[in-house]
């Protein structure tokens, strides 16, 4: 147990916008620290050498030029002196004069700085030109020079120089160590001007944050400053824009909650343009849906199973009803009342009011299966559809009211939904004239029906035509 609140603890951890900024604003400035100096050693380095190499070869030609003569006379004393004034230099490692046959006529000693380095057998000899090798030897760098030595074009020996990049290398640990000084440094700087201008960056954010929390918690008086006319500075007034827009939204909604349902409301929001609430005649289509035996039914099940199959019914009307952008009447006991083209004018409300119907039918064979795996007892219900002209407004009392449609196609629907059988949909002639392309339906003549002297012509809704009659 304590091992899984510690888990979820350590999943809630929230890195603060501060931070992050930070952390990234003192990685860029360190890496690009890094890259500079890294390409100014290198530059400095290549310099050195270059340098370095220029001496060690002027070093060398000096020498060959003063070599030649002690060599042809065979002054190997002369040579001795130039050899040791050759070592003085601290960075030369070796100095070696060679006969023209390659064998030594002159060799320095160990030198003092450097040790005991011995040219490697295995670097070339000289050739025509002047030769330039570099190995290492004792965790040394050495740059190896050599110099062929010619009278008059003709090969007299040859001059092989050790110079040691030690210098070189002691220049760059130095520069490397300024180069690690100024970087921390930089970084230093660099991570307190982050943290500052993380802190600029992130405050605008924190205040959205912040406004976000107070309108999630109900507050929508909230209204943040703008302080910049930045991409932040548009946010922070979209923000306010938005926050004013819910705001007088949500007081359309309180006002028209005295009146009408909470979904008829919704209704009329997503289509302002369109609103009729006072009053008004027009073409709708309305809908009945009756659950047939519900009074026997509720007589052997205890009240507690009642409101479960009532809340089972009315779930299945209310989201069916909605998927068809139809309006939920009103609740009448165990059968339910919905509208479709009003508030919001639907031209196709006949058609909507029957795929509404159809839905409904197939929803109710889902809930009868559940029932049955439940062990209870499956449910029917009877549909009844009229389409006509009917007056759309506001009935009631000035406490009350009550969003609904009334007129003779109303009383005709809520007729056809009563004489309705068991899984059956009657719709009246003026709805089929609206859905003949659209419904299959089968006409079963006329109808006596309570509340109208003459007969009416009713019909039984097969399923839709097309593919997705045929599904």
């Amino acid at each position: 147990m304590t091992d899984g609140a510690t888990a979820e603890t350590a999943v809630r951890v929230r890195v603060p916008l501060t931070v992050k900024l930070g952390v990234l604003i003192t990685a860029l400035v360190v890496l690009s620290v890094v890259l500079v100096g890294a390409f100014l050693l290198d530059q400095q380095q290549r310099s050195l050498t270059a340098e370095m190499t220029k001496r060690g070869l002027t070093i060398a030609q000096n020498f060959a030029a003063s070599a030649k003569t002690p060599i042809l006379t065979g002054d190997e004393l002369t040579l001795a002196v130039l050899v040791k004034d050759a070592m003085k230099d601290p960075d030369v490692a070796y100095v070696v004069v060679s006969d023209a046959q390659g064998q030594p006529l002159a060799e320095s000693d160990p030198s003092p700085l450097h040790g005991p380095i011995r040219r490697p057998e295995t670097l070339r000899p000289a050739q025509d030109g002047v030769l330039v090798q570099a190995y290492e030897a004792i965790g040394l760098r050495i740059i190896d020079f050599a110099v062929p030595l010619t009278y008059s074009q003709i090969p007299v020996g040859a001059l092989y120089l050790g110079f040691s990049q030690g210098a070189i290398d002691s220049a760059r640990a130095h520069a490397r160590n300024r180069t690690l000084l100024i970087t921390l440094g930089m970084v230093g700087l660099g991570m307190a001007g982050a943290a500052a201008l993380a802190t600029v960056l992130s405050r605008p954010i924190f205040r959205l944050v912040e406004g976000t929390r107070a309108i999630a918690a109900g507050d929508l008086d909230v209204r943040l400053r703008v302080g910049s006319h930045d991409e932040v500075g548009v946010l922070t007034d979209s923000f306010n824009r938005m926050a004013r827009h819910l705001k007088e939204k949500e007081m359309i909604k309180r006002a028209f909650s005295r009146y009408v349902a909470r979904e008829v409301v919704d209704e009329i929001l997503k289509d302002p343009e369109h609103l009729i609430l006072s009053g008004e005649r027009r073409e709708v289509t309305v809908l009945f849906c009756d659950m047939r035996g519900f009074t026997p039914l509720s007589e052997r099940l205890s009240p507690e199973e009642v409101v479960l199959l009532l809340n089972d019914f009315y779930t299945l009307m209310i989201e069916t009803t909605f998927k068809h952008d139809g309006t939920l009447d009103k609740f009448m006991g165990d059968a339910v009342m919905a509208i479709f083209g009003a508030p919001i004018r639907h031209a196709d409300h006949s058609e909507r009011a029957v795929r509404t119907a159809l839905a409904m039918r197939e929803g109710m064979v889902d809930l009868n299966e559940r029932r049955r795996l439940e062990g209870k007892e499956p449910i029917e219900i009877g549909i009844g559809v009229s389409a006509g002209e009917a007056v759309a407004g506001t009935v009631g009392t000035e406490d009350r009211m009550e969003y609904t449609v009334v007129g003779d196609s109303v009383n005709l629907g809520a007729r056809l939904g009563a004489n309705a059988g068991p899984a059956q949909i009657l719709i009246s002639q003026r709805t089929w004239e609206h859905v003949t392309d659209a419904v299959d339906a089968r006409h079963l003549g006329p109808l006596r029906v309570k509340g109208k002297e003459e007969q009416v012509e009713v019909y039984e809704v097969l399923g839709l035509r097309g593919p997705e009659g045929a599904r």
